[in-house]
């Protein structure tokens, strides 16, 4: 029995083979998903194009199931079918091909498990009535056959449509799927995809591609197909009818107010009004300088009645030290700057390098050309660092993707990423920029010279074969031996039409500002992470590059926007807004401003050993300087490439920390704290002004803005009634610290 089984099978595969020949090459690129089932048995089932779509659409190739590292019961796929040729050995000859065996193809495992009829751990994934089914029932009765050579690779999709809304919900509309090959064969792919909607309260889709429209806001629905990816937005206004009162007036002059104008209109929001001076003050000091304003700058501020107060004080702020002083930590924040990889002294010429960039407003594409091109000791010449950190190809293509381009390539060292373009070649290729650059221990301990060879190549990991020089989504450049690759990368990098290489530092400062990206997070660019508002990005990337880089001209136009200088009042209209810059979004100080806002608070500024006492805490150059307090308020490690490792998120061991604990508490009662020092200021003053004086200035120092009636009378009503003046004052203090509205940058 079993021998005529296989003789069946034999002789079927050969009739098989034959047919496939007789018939013409071209009927095994038609669409599949157009043919009736009538019409299905006599056009052949392309491997590639048909049946691996299959096995993606119903999720046999997915991490959860067979396509994760190790396989699932036995049975082991590429992920999401990056490596046709594998599959197909998995399929036809693993497992001495069992998989295929069988007289009739609904008898195989592949089909049996599929369906059910046999202990499937992923359940029924096929029904046996589906075009699904036929597609691979076809491909088996033809006997397996290999995908051939001579077929051309899908280049692209085109969905259509590409936008969806501003519409309310509870909307249906069909997408189509156009997939393109290299030959310029085109097919309707729709049955085929795979559909997800990456925000369900915005809008849902369904495994044929209908997208219903659920609730308000903005949603995506990403569309795989054959390694390609593609986007649908999809827009659903919160109000589909705003009072026209209001509606944005696009009347600043500020390009940035009015593409957000344009946004908030199609949603429906309204924008929150402008800020009080006091917030603004506040709020711009600790955004540009990381500190809060002294008593005396927020009495000056507050006491200027010219119209353009605002603008000469950003002027004013932006050519600060502090300000470049706290560039370079968010810069030595995304570069690693890290003595546990770099040695103190790398960590600190690393640091003062890039602090004299930012102070000298040296432009960006310049400091990132000087990074990625540099040699010499990493004790003299702090740029080299970088490949102090990073060290090996792979990792500096890496850190080089995610840091200037936004971009995470990690999944494609070992397979096609899953939802994104980049292969494995593309990986390996822009690897092979960093390809010879070698290390020499220098005379020092710890010192390292980075130096350039004239030979070393990157090869593929499984042919061995040297990769051609790529950058990521470029062309293949040839670049002669006796020239530096890294010098070509820079090129290609900071050119003015790598819009790519804008867009992520535009979107970075963006972020600084706000505390949310127009893409995000800000390290993560990708088809299926759209920005929330790409015509504000545009804006902001154009600026960038015709001033030549400059990054305080774009934090310029930012910062004099009525979109920077709106209330963090929450306003009907807006409430339910996150991403669209209808109000201020309140912040949670990051670490290093938290603790130097309570020094100056409490007129005791922590000392930071083995740094000079002057040393606040945004001029630490080694991120291994410990310290409990910023440990706990989110100061990053700086182990990863990438700005998210900075946290400031609240959480309850900082509440407990700025409440219970003694660092706090001492810097509080301290005898020759700021309590003090007020009382003894106060003494100047009439006796019955100065309780008062002092309650406003514990507010102007901590909350830059005088106290109101109501504030001052339960606080004098409070001192007065204890015995011991100053420790009345203290736990006046000590409530401030603890205020919302201290610990919140709004």
């Amino acid at each position: 029995m079993k021998r005529n089984a296989a003789l069946r099978t034999g002789l079927f595969g050969i009739l098989a083979t034959l047919l496939a020949v007789a018939l013409p090459a071209r009927a095994g690129l038609q669409d599949l998903a157009a043919v009736s089932a009538a019409d299905l048995t006599r056009v052949p089932a392309h491997f590639t194009r048909d049946v691996l779509p299959v096995l993606t659409k119903v999720g046999c190739n997915q991490g959860a199931c067979h396509g994760q590292q190790g396989g699932k019961g036995g049975f082991k796929l590429s992920l999401r079918a990056w490596d046709a040729l594998y599959d197909l050995e998995q399929i036809t000859k693993d497992a001495s091909g069992k998989r295929v065996a069988g007289a009739m193809p609904a008898e195989t495992l592949l089909l049996k498990k599929a369906t059910g009829q046999l202990n499937h751990g992923g359940g029924k994934v096929i029904e046996p009535t589906s075009d699904a089914y036929k597609t691979v029932e076809h491909w088996l009765k033809l006997g397996a056959p290999a995908p051939g050579s001579q077929l051309a690779e899908i280049v692209s999709i085109d969905v259509t449509p590409k936008k969806l809304g501003p519409q309310g919900p509870g909307i249906e509309i069909p997408l189509t799927v156009i997939a393109k090959y290299a030959d310029g064969y085109t097919r309707d792919v729709t049955s085929r995809a795979r559909f997800q909607a990456m925000n369900e309260a915005v809008a849902l889709v369904d495994s044929d591609g209908n997208v219903s429209t659920s609730g308000p806001g903005d949603g995506t629905v990403l569309v795989t197909f054959g390694g390609e990816v593609a986007t649908v937005s999809v827009t659903v206004p919160y109000s589909t009818v705003p009072q026209q009162s209001s509606r944005i007036r696009e009347v600043s002059g500020n390009p940035i107010d009015a593409a957000v104008a344009r946004k908030l209109n199609a949603l429906g929001l309204v924008a929150s009004p402008r800020s009080s001076d006091d917030d603004f003050l506040r709020r711009v000091y600790l955004d540009t300088l990381a500190l809060l304003p002294t008593v005396a700058e927020t009495k000056a501020f507050l006491a200027d009645t010219t119209t353009d107060k605002r603008a000469k004080l950003i002027d004013q702020l932006l050519a600060r030290r502090e300000h470049a002083q706290y560039r370079a930590l968010r810069m030595a924040d995304l570069l690693r700057v890290n003595g546990q990889f770099l040695s103190e002294e790398g960590a600190d010429t690393y640091s003062r390098w890039l602090e004299e960039q930012a102070a000298a407003n040296v432009p960006y594409d310049k400091v990132v050309r000087a990074l990625l091109t540099s040699k010499g000791s990493t004790y003299r010449t702090g740029p080299a660092n970088y490949y102090r950190v990073a060290n090996t190809p792979p990792d500096l293509a890496e850190t080089t993707a995610q840091a200037f381009l936004g971009t995470r390539i990690g999944c494609a060292k070992c397979h096609n990423h899953p939802f994104e373009r980049w292969k494995q070649s593309d990986y390996y290729s822009f690897a092979a920029f960093f390809a010879r650059f070698q290390h020499k221990y220098g005379p020092e301990f710890g010192e390292v010279s980075v130096m350039v060879r004239q030979s070393g190549e990157v090869g593929h990991p499984k042919t061995g074969k040297p990769m051609p020089l790529r950058p990521l989504g470029g062309s293949d450049l040839v670049i002669p031996d006796d020239q530096d690759r890294r010098a070509a990368l820079a090129d290609w990098l900071t050119s003015p039409s790598n819009r790519l290489f804008a867009d992520v530092a535009v979107n970075r400062i963006w972020a600084e500002y706000f505390g949310v990206g127009i893409v995000d997070s800000t390290d993560d660019f990708r088809v299926s992470n759209p920005p929330s508002n790409p015509e504000l990005l545009a804006i902001l990337s154009d600026t960038f590059i015709k001033s030549g880089f400059d990054v305080r001209a774009v934090e310029r136009l930012i910062l004099t926007s009525e979109t920077y200088q709106r209330s963090s009042v929450i306003l009907p209209g807006n409430r339910m807004d996150t991403r669209s810059y209808a109000r201020s979004y309140p912040r949670r100080l990051p670490a290093e401003a938290m603790i130097d806002a309570i020094g100056v608070a409490t007129g005791r500024p922590e000392r930071f050993y083995p740094y000079p006492a002057e040393y606040r805490a945004t001029m630490i150059r080694d991120s291994r300087i410990q310290n409990y307090f910023l440990e706990t308020f989110g100061r990053p490690k700086r182990e990863v490439a990438c700005t998210c490792e900075r946290s400031d998120a609240p959480n309850l061991s900082q509440a407990l920390h700025l409440i219970n604990s003694a660092f706090v508490h001492y810097k509080v009662t301290e005898w020759n704290g700021k309590v003090m020092q007020l009382i003894e200021q106060a003494k100047k003053l009439p006796e019955f002004r100065q309780d008062s004086q002092i309650i406003e200035d514990l507010y102007l120092s901590t909350l830059c803005r005088y106290p109101s009636a109501a504030e001052q009378s339960k606080m004098l009503a409070y001192i007065r009634g204890q015995k011991d003046r100053k420790a009345a004052f203290e736990d006046c203090l000590w409530g401030l610290l603890n205020a919302e509205e201290f610990v919140f940058n709004k």
